[in-house]
């Protein structure tokens, strides 16, 4: 069994994440399917990200988040999080820690991700694995289950308007490599891959004997067109697909009404312009919305719940945020209820593929190239 330490007092974390893949109409997937890593053979079939409980102290408002997580929930993060680049692992790390602390053994286990940001000042591999070691570190642990590049490093280049390209994926991907043969990871990933990139990415680490076992791109029912290829490709590959934004930014819940708009203050501001995406959303993405929301009401389920366990149909582990316990078990909701697991019937599938197929798509997100 693969395990994570903390230094200090041992707190082991589980290797497996639950597969939970049902088929659908879509024909996403080929008829023969490579399984899936051992990583995802077992446990919770929904991931979170971004717990930012908004306390005084945000360590001890995180480590009372983490007390409703079940075992083999995955905990995502990044050093690119937050305004200051590690700063969210150590927030983590400190919340993890009393945590610990505060359950000792009956602890539940939990899965541990973050991820590298390519930079222009990052030239070699060896820039990813001093990276990666101080994300261990900032996180308190021996070593971490899952990392992944963040995105790919064609995306980080300042100078492509005046015609200079300096990819350096390739070089990024063996640092990749040296953390898993390191010991350093326990499972390396990628983000924000597409069909073409993923498949490059999988034959170099193939050939260097490292197992690719995950891809993070935006899916949900609002970004779906878009992203079937990459995620037929990496079925093809054996690669597990996360799926982050799987509410649509909220847009796919409802949450939005007249009252949360009726307090967006005027002028040039955030809030303003997140408005003006949202209505855009509202009127052109209407017909999934209002399928979401029907299957939601026959079902006596939340539009939340459908929308996150469309997902799970597609074979995606989706990633939820939240800020509060209620949010966490919100979003467990889209998976288990009181009478255990439930899932969408096949027919409740195809209405939701086809009222996505008649909606305009999710803009936020990476291309998939």
């Amino acid at each position: 069994m693969l395990r994570s330490n903390f230094h200090a007092d041992g707190l082991s974390f589980i290797t497996c994440l639950k597969r939970g893949i049902i088929s659908s109409s879509h024909s996403l997937s080929p008829s023969i399917k490579k399984p899936k890593p051992s990583l995802f053979s077992k446990a919770s079939p929904i991931a979170f990200s971004t717990l930012n409980p908004t306390y005084d102290k945000p360590p001890e408002g995180i480590a009372n988040l983490l007390e409703a997580l079940p075992s083999g929930t995955l905990i995502d993060t990044a050093e690119k999080y937050e305004t200051k680049d590690g700063d969210a692992e150590i927030t983590l790390g400190a919340a993890l820690r009393i945590f610990r602390k505060k359950r000792e053994d009956e602890a539940p286990d939990l899965l541990l991700c973050s991820k590298f940001a390519p930079k222009p000042w990052r030239p070699s591999s060896d820039s990813l694995v001093e990276a990666c070691r101080s994300s261990i570190e900032r996180l308190g642990f021996d070593s971490l289950d899952l990392y992944q590049l963040h995105f790919s490093d064609a995306v980080s280049q300042p100078f492509k308007l005046f015609g200079y390209t300096d990819n350096k994926d390739e070089i990024y991907w063996e640092g990749l490599a040296k953390c898993y043969h390191e010991g350093l990871v326990k499972n390396i990933g990628v983000c924000n891959y597409g069909p073409q990139n993923i498949r490059k990415a999988h034959e170099f680490f193939s050939k260097m004997d490292v197992p690719l076992v995950s891809n993070q791109i935006n899916f949900n029912l609002m970004r779906y067109r878009s992203s079937m290829e990459t995620k037929q490709a990496c079925d093809e590959l054996g690669i597990q697909v996360f799926g982050y934004h799987p509410l649509g930014s909220g847009v796919l819940t409802g949450a939005y009404d007249e009252e949360w708009f009726s307090k967006i203050p005027g002028g040039l501001n955030k809030q303003k312009s997140k408005s003006t995406r949202v209505r855009w959303y509202q009127k052109n993405c209407a017909p999934i919305i209002d399928a979401v929301r029907d299957v939601a009401d026959r079902r006596g389920k939340k539009t939340s719940h459908v929308a996150i366990n469309w997902c799970i149909c597609k074979g995606i582990i989706p990633i939820c945020g939240a800020r509060n316990t209620e949010q966490v078990l919100d979003a467990l909701g889209g998976a288990t209820d009181e009478k255990g697991s439930w899932r969408l019937s096949g027919s409740e599938a195809d209405e939701l593929d086809a009222a996505s197929d008649a909606s305009a798509e999710f803009a936020r997100g990476f291309e998939l190239i």
